[in-house]
């Protein structure tokens, strides 16, 4: 009897999981009456397949009891609780800034800061941001593997050659990201931002990891819905077949193949974490108090810089319990859940779900992009100021700011901003027409 309970327990335990992260993205969709291909659903749903397999095979193939594992099902309890709590914050926060009097006053005089945005500059801006990526491109790859070799295998350069120049790499992400929204958001048509989709599918393919294609194939099939291409269907299965091929090329070149037995092998995010909490709940590994948030702080220091700094900072003190030395070796195993437990445990994962900077950012971006995300449809021609075309940005851009963390995030935000207002308020010497012959832009001598 016992054990038929613990095992229905496991079972809503793994249904919770496989739907919990749909909880935020189906409210607001609710809540601000989108279509099913918006910024926040899509993606998730894009992932969760991937996401299903790496999380559950692992466990199945490599711990005792396999899905009914006590560890594992700790490990998915500690993130079901956790994507609650962020659900259910950012969505109170949400209501507060769409239909509260105080709330609605803040984002209003956010939406009128900055100067006009003109869409053919920030075409230029988007070539420039592509120039960055391709410079960034550079400075990671030749020192460390060479352009060619990065080129003909980026999932080796992703995994063993950026230490010292994983600057790049984050640079590298943040001007492509930046870039693609640009360039497809501010296309003169749709036909012109599916024309430079390959483009962009290319870049992030050179990044070299799984996810990131994940989130561009999300992004292009976004704005193809934001821009209300007629053949929108169509066009969304050839982005998501082009999609899963970069992506099963991925897996062949980190695995060398696509079998259940290599997939399972390199899912081993939640198989980490169930050794982590048998530990933890064994009394063989105490929490860190602190130690890890306060150590992560070494992230804002690039090695290059300061060669000194050390290998072992952040969530990395609890692997290296598990894998000593591997943190030398450039490349660490992940660990599912661990890095909101591991220094004060339940406190620190209801601390971390209810009161995280990024539900507070994240509620204000939600309450001024998505009532007004059909506006940026050009066809629409509807002004936008500066800063709501940053809020945009951080909406929707598929990789904007990774590995950037505070107070970094904030200097690296207010460089983008700059780099978008000088590219808007530079002088052309020609007048730039929209098709049908309505000039945009007077011309300046």
């Amino acid at each position: 009897m016992i054990e038929a309970v613990t095992r229905t327990l496991a079972i809503l335990n793994m249904i919770l999981y496989c739907g919990v992260t749909l909880i935020l993205p189906i409210v607001l969709m609710r809540y601000f009456k989108l279509g099913w291909a918006n910024l926040l659903l899509l993606p998730v749903l894009v992932a969760l397949p991937i996401t299903l397999v790496i999380t559950f095979s692992g466990p199945l193939f490599f711990l005792e009891g396999g899905w009914f594992n006590v560890y594992f099902q700790y490990a998915l309890l500690v993130e079901n609780v956790h994507s609650i709590l962020i659900a259910v914050t950012t969505i109170y926060l949400v209501q507060f800034l769409h239909t509260r009097r105080p709330g609605i006053r803040i984002v209003e005089r956010l939406m009128r800061q900055g100067v006009t945005v003109r869409p053919e500059r920030m075409r230029l801006a988007a070539a420039l941001f592509f120039g960055l990526f391709l410079i960034s491109f550079v400075l990671l790859a030749q020192p460390t593997y060479g352009v060619i070799n990065w080129i003909l295998n980026p999932r080796t350069g992703y995994q063993y050659y950026r230490t010292g120049a994983g600057q790049w790499y984050a640079f590298c992400l943040l001007f492509l990201s930046v870039s693609v929204v640009l360039a497809t958001t501010y296309a003169r048509s749709a036909y012109t931002a599916i024309a430079v989709m390959p483009i962009y599918m290319a870049g992030v393919y050179l990044l070299g990891a799984k996810g990131f294609i994940i989130l561009f194939v999300a992004y292009l099939i976004v704005i193809l819905a934001i821009r209300q291409f007629r053949y929108f269907k169509p066009f969304a299965l050839v982005v998501v077949a082009a999609g899963a091929l970069l992506i099963a090329s991925n897996f062949v070149s980190a695995l060398g193949g696509y079998g259940i037995d290599e997939i399972s092998q390199y899912s081993d995010y939640f198989v980490n974490a169930a050794k982590y909490y048998e530990a933890f709940l064994n009394g063989s590994l105490p929490l860190f108090h602190g130690e890890v948030f306060l150590s992560s702080f070494w992230s804002l220091v690039p090695r290059a810089l300061y060669p000194g700094k050390p290998y072992v900072y952040g969530v990395i003190k609890v692997i290296d319990a598990f894998y000593p030395g591997q943190a030398e070796q450039t490349s660490t195993p992940a660990f599912a859940t661990v890095d909101y437990f591991a220094d004060f445990g339940w406190f620190g994962v209801l601390l971390s779900g209810i009161f995280s900077p990024a539900n507070f950012m994240n509620a204000l971006l939600y309450a001024m992009v998505l009532p007004r995300i059909s506006t940026f449809n050009l066809r629409n021609r509807i002004p936008h100021r500066m800063l709501m075309l940053f809020a945009y940005i951080l909406t929707v851009a598929p990789a904007f700011l990774v590995y950037f963390t505070f107070p970094m995030n904030i200097v690296i935000s207010i460089l983008v901003i700059k780099l978008i207002d000088v590219s808007n308020r530079m002088r052309l010497s020609h007048a730039v027409f929209e098709p049908g012959g309505r000039s945009l832009d007077r011309i300046e001598q």
